[in-house]
């Protein structure tokens, strides 16, 4: 027998996708809600106190291998040799211009060092609290360069934005309607149906739509840099006069008809809206500051000009919302950082790139400690791939395997971390062109997977052992020693 819940959910995801492509806007207005209705909010659970994953996405194509790189003579000669030399089109950053890392006692950091533009990341580096996962991409199972020629062995469509950024999102070389962050979220929710609206989704974008948010039965609640959008043309909250009020009383009226909503559309469009402005009443409610209420005020002075903290400072918003009001125990915040598909222009880009990302993370990290949720939120980076080491002139290509970092009071920092968890002085792969684990421009077959990376920061969330292999089918392909790669505290 169909479960009336999810014959709902199936209902307004089908209204929902109808409604994306514009046909229903004179048959159901306002479907800017329909998200609203699909974000199911997550209540408080056994799981215990408050932890938040906030996905830095950095879309494009980070050249990592940029905001990384060996600092040691011998490896930097390596880099160097391979990001061009002296030529003028070289991608080398001059070794004399780089941020040296020092981190934890015995982990080699001093080998390494950052782009110049990522002071802050360094300062966070050194202070143990940001680490970095080096030579990570989308793999289907453990591969070497010898295996690669056989399609089998690799994931689909390499070097391709969309399909490498749908399998970061998936968590899987499988298509999958659903992200492993909505997944996540669909094991740790309550195992019954939220009953009213005084919980927050567990899955919010700063930055729209996204496959990685998506669940079984949710979709991401969206808001923007400014909090959430009202309905438009009545009253946000009612009541209210005018033209406005008349309209809202006419809505209302319509939906608390017995006959309207007793009809299958009827029905579910009123709980669309109910839900909706019911959400919107209580997170426009948390960031107001009227009557001296502070719950969804941050004080932390994040940069201007930089639209990845202008989404992280709302982001720092909603996490004290939620936790001075007790709305949520588990959630998953998404914000997303273009312009890293750098074919030209890159080291001048890239720098600017850099240096926003820097100021943004280091002010996100200063706002969660005044508000003091520095061990209970972990921030972490996504990229489809990095980019060749070779130059194509003036930028670089698609490549493959990359570098990606993890910032937080819980993570084990000051560390890298690669092929089997391994931490020190061996973390980078040989930077040789066509060398052991690379093409001849540079592109790294990864030696650690999607899977391991966002599987280890699932469990910290909260997932047991066997839940992560219903979310993750590939985990168990890769040496099950470090399904965990242990930059996490538990």
């Amino acid at each position: 027998m169909t479960n009336p819940i999810d014959s709902r959910r199936d209902f307004l995801r089908k209204l929902s996708y109808l409604a994306a492509s514009g046909s229903a806007a004179a048959f159901v207005p306002q479907l800017r809600l329909m998200n609203s209705a699909l974000a199911s909010p997550f209540e408080t659970d056994s799981l215990g106190g408050y932890r938040a994953l906030v996905c830095v996405y950095l879309a494009g194509g980070n050249d990592s291998w940029n905001m990384l790189i060996p600092y040691e003579s011998t490896r930097y000669g390596i880099y160097k040799d391979s990001r061009g030399g002296d030529a003028t089109s070289s991608l080398a950053i001059p070794r004399q211009n780089l941020l040296q890392l020092t981190g934890a006692t015995g982990s080699g950091s001093t080998d390494y060092a950052l782009h110049p533009q990522a002071s802050l990341l360094r300062d966070r580096y050194n202070a143990q609290q940001l680490a970095f996962v080096v030579n990570m991409g989308t793999l289907t199972k453990p591969i070497t360069k010898a295996q690669y020629s056989d399609a089998a062995n690799r994931p689909p469509q390499l070097y391709s934005h969309s399909d490498q950024e749908n399998l970061w999102h998936v968590g899987t070389s499988a298509d999958n309607k659903a992200g492993w962050g909505g997944r996540s979220m669909d094991v740790l929710r309550p195992q019954f149906p939220p009953t009213n609206n005084a919980s927050l989704p567990a899955c919010i974008s700063i930055a729209g739509n996204n496959k990685f948010q998506i669940g079984a039965n949710k979709l991401p609640y969206q808001m923007s840099t400014s909090g959430v959008s009202g309905m438009s043309g009545v009253c946000n909250p009612s009541p209210c006069t005018g033209f406005s009020g008349q309209r809202d009383n006419a809505l209302n009226h319509l939906l608390s008809d017995v006959s309207f909503s007793a009809n299958a559309v009827g029905g579910e469009y009123r709980n669309v809206v109910s839900s909706g402005r019911g959400l919107f009443s209580l997170i426009n409610d948390g960031l107001s500051t009227l009557n001296g209420n502070m719950d969804g005020t941050i004080n932390t002075v994040f940069p201007t000009n930089n639209s990845l903290g202008d989404q992280l400072k709302m982001v720092a918003r909603m996490i004290k919302l939620s936790r001075a009001r007790g709305l949520a125990a588990r959630q998953i915040y998404y914000v997303r950082y273009g312009g890293f598909d750098l074919h030209d222009g890159l080291l001048n880009g890239h720098q600017t790139l850099l240096t926003n990302l820097s100021n943004a993370m280091d002010k996100f990290w200063t706002a969660m400690g005044e508000i003091g949720a520095q061990s209970d939120v972990t921030a972490f980076t996504m990229s489809e791939f990095a980019r060749t080491l070779s130059s194509n002139g003036d930028g670089s290509d698609h490549a493959w395997g990359g570098v990606q970092m993890v910032m937080g009071g819980a993570v084990k920092g000051g560390k890298l971390y690669t092929d089997g968890g391994v931490v020190g002085n061996n973390a980078f792969p040989d930077q040789t062109l066509n060398g052991p684990v690379s093409f001849t421009r540079g592109q790294f077959i990864p030696g650690i997977s999607v899977d391991q990376y966002t599987a280890t920061m699932a469990k910290w969330l909260g997932l047991a052992d066997n839940q992560l292999d219903a979310i993750f089918p590939n985990l168990a392909a890769f040496n099950q020693s470090y399904r965990d790669l242990g930059f996490l505290t538990a």
